[in-house]
C-alpha cells in the first residue's frame, strides 16, 4: 500500500499528520518520510525544521523522533509535500 499521512488534532490542540494504514506494521515509523527523500534521519530533522516549522521532540534512548505543529497550515504544508513525494516514487509500506 502507498504511503499517505492523514492529519488530526490532539486535545491538546496541536496539528499531527502521519501514515495511519497499519500503524502495528509499522506504518508510520518517524523516519519514513526521510527514506522517502533520501535523507539521512538527521538531515530529514534539519530539513523538517528549516522547511515546515514543527515543534520536534525526541527520545534518545528510543531513537524516536515527533513532529507537531501549531498551526494547521504548517501541518498541511508538510503532508501534502510528503504525500505528493511518496506518490512519485511510488511509497509502499
Amino acid at each position: 500500500m502507498l504511503y499517505k499521512c492523514e492529519e488530526w488534532q490532539s486535545g491538546s490542540g496541536l496539528w499531527h499528520c502521519g501514515c495511519v494504514e497499519n500503524l502495528a506494521g509499522g506504518s508510520n515509523e518517524w523516519y519514513l518520510p526521510a527514506r522517502i527523500l533520501g535523507l539521512t534521519p538527521a538531515a530529514f530533522v534539519q530539513y523538517m525544521i528549516k522547511e515546515f516549522n514543527p515543534l520536534v521532540t525526541a527520545n534518545k534512548e528510543k531513537g524516536l523522533v515527533f513532529f507537531s505543529w501549531q498551526k494547521q497550515a504548517d501541518m498541511r504544508k508538510y503532508k501534502n509535500f510528503i504525500n505528493k513525494k511518496a506518490r512519485e516514487c511510488n511509497f509502499q509500506i
